[in-house]
């Protein structure tokens, strides 16, 4: 732990990046605890340091080594391999606001597709999300089951999502204690989408069991109506708060 410092970081990207293919213009970390650490030690390169909660190869490739790799070292210890997690490093993650009343859906229902709309083959692509995003799918789930989402239908669907085009959503969150839909964006944003009545509550819950499900995977589309296509459509996958 003694050589994690700015300098060492720096050695490693710069020689990560000697070693690419395509120089990267944007390097993303989701520990927030890294901030500053990363800011020096990439001030002296040229690329952009990003705090991001989308960092979905980097939260691959620890819950393999978490899996496979930590388990086998000397001393390792599983009660230490939650500390330090996304959920307790990230930039003081505030209570959700109010999103701005120009913004906001008329109407939103828990809905959800068929995993296999989002594997080769499917119906969702990357021509008709509007300007959505979609993130990786692991092949390994299976194909027959069901992906939870939320539709938002909204008469400025194309405002509200040109405005979350803008900045980068990471998933969206059921508070079933608060009764609270809550989209999170950016590495540190909380804006409440709608507050849950007695109905609402039980899909919402059927939400959340369905991403723990898929280890995390749901997506938000956003609609002017039942009937039109998505103004923006995400697949979206919620980084476990123990890496």
């Amino acid at each position: 732990m003694s050589r994690v410092n700015s300098r060492e970081v720096r050695k490693v990207v710069e020689e990560i990046i000697d070693e690419s293919e395509v120089k990267p213009s944007t390097i993303r970390f989701f520990r927030g605890a890294m901030f500053n650490m990363i800011n020096i030690a990439l001030s002296e390169i040229d690329v952009i340091a990003k705090p991001s909660r989308c960092t979905f190869a980097l939260a691959n490739w620890i819950e393999e080594r978490n899996r496979n790799v930590y388990p086998k070292m000397d001393g390792y210890r599983a009660t230490m391999s939650g500390i330090g997690g996304i959920g307790g490093t990230f930039l003081d993650i505030r209570t959700a606001v109010k999103l701005p009343d120009a913004l906001r859906g008329e109407k939103y229902a828990f809905v959800g597709l068929p995993l296999a709309e989002f594997l080769e083959g499917g119906g969702v692509k990357e021509d008709n999300i509007g300007v959505g995003r979609l993130c990786p799918v692991d092949k390994s789930l299976p194909a027959d089951s069901f992906v939870q989402g939320v539709v938002i239908l909204t008469p400025r669907a194309k405002a509200l999502a040109s405005w979350l085009a803008g900045t980068e959503v990471a998933g969206l969150k059921a508070d079933l204690r608060k009764r609270e839909l809550v989209m999170e964006t950016d590495i540190d944003n909380q804006y409440l989408m709608a507050k849950l009545n007695d109905d609402q509550r039980k899909e919402a819950a059927i939400f959340e069991e369905g991403k723990d499900a898929l280890g995390g995977l749901h997506f938000i589309s956003v609609q002017k109506d039942e009937d039109d296509d998505p103004a923006g459509f995400w697949l979206l996958r919620e980084i476990p708060e123990n890496l």
